[in-house]
């Protein structure tokens, strides 16, 4: 695929929000929207399709792998990928000086227009 079928991916262990996160980003209409509820999965896929990705989306915690972790793998594969990282619990800002693979932090619940704004300013600044 070339660059203009940018992909996403919004990464969560729980069904539900990643099937609504997912689904609120498809109808932005201009990137191919991957939910997965597998950070490993997930990993794979990116690793599979690096230079289509945009950005990722991913929950902090979750089992196996959490989302910190997923997404410094992320940056050292692609370092110009935006992620963003989303959590019910608050995260200090040493988790975020340990890692420098976080653009963007949104604390849940977050609503869909806020979600997708954070979005489009991933996406934009990626450019």
């Amino acid at each position: 695929m070339s660059n203009k079928s940018q992909f996403l991916s919004v990464v969560d262990d729980e069904p539900d929000i990643m099937s609504l996160f997912k689904e609120a980003l498809y109808q932005r209409g201009d990137t191919h929207v991957f939910g997965f509820i597998n950070s490993t999965l997930a990993l794979e896929h990116f690793r599979l399709h690096q230079l289509d990705y945009c950005l990722i989306l991913s929950d902090y915690r979750m089992p196996m792998m959490d989302g910190m972790e997923l997404l410094k793998k992320v940056k050292t594969i692609n370092p110009s990928v935006r992620t963003i990282l989303i959590s019910a619990f608050e995260v200090n800002d040493e988790v975020f000086e340990q890692c420098n693979c976080v653009d963007a932090f949104l604390q849940k619940p977050i609503s869909i227009p806020d979600l997708i704004d954070a979005v489009e300013i991933q996406i934009a600044s990626g450019k």
